[in-house]
């Protein structure tokens, strides 16, 4: 077979590799324009600006199950696509409703506003219900494509949401800069990405509706998807609150241009990857269920852990060893505070990306009870955390309770989910322990590199790293 064949072999896969490739290539050049496009945004706009742009995003991302129900989640189970077609209905609707609500209780709430403005972010929390009503448009819309297997759709969306964000606030950036510039370019990408997807979504929509749906067949589906609204919501309202909770909490011990170089060195880490986990979770809960269906959940849930540990492993690592040079090269010497706050929180990044996907185990298996009880003991050890350290008033050892609560609460989440699927011990330890051995020469080097005191060079060192790193590992098991 040649090159080329095995290149369209791949792609052409009907398994699971092939739509999470095609997820990822939307996803891939997402990440690239909005990776490159920091190089530029992190110089037009200073800390405190992005302090307040990411708590107001902040409150966006853990609202959002609230809005929705998390109905949207019923969308994979029916197998009579009439009824997924009314669990998408109810979930828009939801949405619509409850941003309708937020924006009524802010306006008519001066003292709401006012809290929010001893953060210097009160009239900005206007648009906090605009933003929810893009965001959750986008992802319902995406998860109904999802089930109808259009990952093509799903990816094209993908390129232009991040591209009319980066736009909006590269624009604004040059003109006058301000916070309001991220609000908008967040809530534009969004909102052109649902635009883009409407017309497949319609269609297929019609298509499975067939005729004009009842009042009573919406009330049987909120019925029989129940739990989702009564436990599946208020789980990922806490799991929103716990990756979103340094955000909200780190202005009320210190000022938004700390809480901007966590964020942003947060963000540069996570966001990508999250990136990543969201095109593997959309696959994934797809095939979960039919595995399970099958009987091979244990085998196919350790596969994709394994490779979600792969994909997240180095950047984690090398940001952790050389974050200070790379950020300082790509984004100016006044970002090296945000690199040292992300080194405290990478492995907590790691193993929250990791168990992302994961997480729809427990749709899969209707262990949504169990969800909100994890759900709730991660929010307290976060919670604890972040009360103790800013209590110090050091922003780096209230990073390092984080990282270090964060790290051991989500890899037990891990452990569980996988113990749940019937994954063995063995499977789930030995992705991490084999790339720790197979990277410590390259990070050692790197890590000697660094200490000369030239900055172009540990990144250049990073770079060609992680390529000869991820060489190896393919070529280890077999993936080339």
């Amino acid at each position: 077979m040649t090159l080329r064949d095995r290149i369209l072999s791949v792609f052409s896969d009907s398994a699971f590799r092939a739509p999470v490739l095609k997820l990822l290539s939307g996803t891939g050049v997402a990440f690239i324009v909005a990776y490159l496009a920091n190089i530029v945004l992190l110089r037009l706009y200073p800390d405190e600006f992005w302090g307040v742009a990411d708590y107001i995003i902040a409150w966006v991302s853990i609202l959002a199950p609230v809005a929705s129900l998390r109905y949207e989640d019923a969308l994979m189970l029916p197998k009579d696509r009439r009824q997924a077609a009314h669990a998408f209905i109810l979930a828009i609707a939801a949405v619509l409703v409850s941003a309708t609500l937020l924006f009524t209780f802010l306006a008519l709430s001066d003292s709401a506003l006012a809290f929010f403005e001893e953060k210097k972010a009160g009239r900005w929390m206007l648009l906090v219900p605009l933003a929810l009503m893009a965001n959750r448009f986008a992802k319902i819309s995406e998860l109904w494509l999802s089930r109808q297997e259009s990952f093509g759709n799903i990816s094209a969306a993908q390129v232009v949401q991040s591209t009319s964000m980066v736009s909006v606030r590269i624009g604004t950036g040059l003109s006058t800069p301000g916070p309001g510039g991220l609000i908008w370019g967040f809530i534009a990408g969004f909102g052109l990405s649902t635009l883009g997807m409407s017309r497949r979504v319609v269609l297929t929509l019609r298509a499975s509706l067939e005729h004009r749906p009842t009042l009573r067949e919406f009330r049987e589906v909120a019925s029989r998807y129940r739990r989702f609204p009564q436990f599946t919501m208020p789980a990922a309202l806490i799991s929103g609150l716990i990756t979103r909770l340094p955000i909200l909490l780190i202005p009320e011990f210190f000022d938004m241009g700390v809480a901007g170089q966590y964020s942003r060195g947060f963000s540069i880490l996570f966001v990508p990857l999250s990136l990543l986990a969201a095109a593997v979770a959309q696959v994934f809960f797809v095939r979960a269920v039919e595995a399970n269906r099958s009987g091979t959940l244990g085998a196919f849930a350790g596969n994709v852990h394994a490779r979600l540990v792969l994909m997240c492993f180095w950047p984690t690592v090398i940001l952790m060893t050389a974050g200070a040079d790379i950020f300082q090269v790509l984004f100016g010497e006044a970002w090296r505070d945000s690199a040292s706050y992300l080194g405290f929180v990478a492995p907590w990044i790691l193993f929250s990306v990791v168990a992302s996907p994961l997480t729809r185990l427990f749709d899969v298996l209707e262990r949504q009870r169990l969800e909100l009880l994890a759900t709730v003991l991660m929010l307290a050890v976060i919670s604890a955390t972040l009360f103790y350290g800013g209590q110090t008033g050091d922003i780096k050892v209230t990073l390092l309770a984080l990282g270090i609560g964060g790290t051991v609460i989500r890899l037990g989440q891990i452990m569980l989910l996988l113990h749940l699927a019937g994954t063995s011990l063995t499977a789930m330890i030995r992705p991490y322990l084999s790339y720790i051995v197979w990277s410590l020469p390259l990070l050692g080097g790197i890590f000697w590199i660094a200490t000369l005191g030239m900055p172009i060079l540990t990144t250049i060192a990073g770079t060609i790293g992680g390529l000869i790193f991820y060489a190896f590992i393919a070529f280890r098991e077999k993936l080339i």
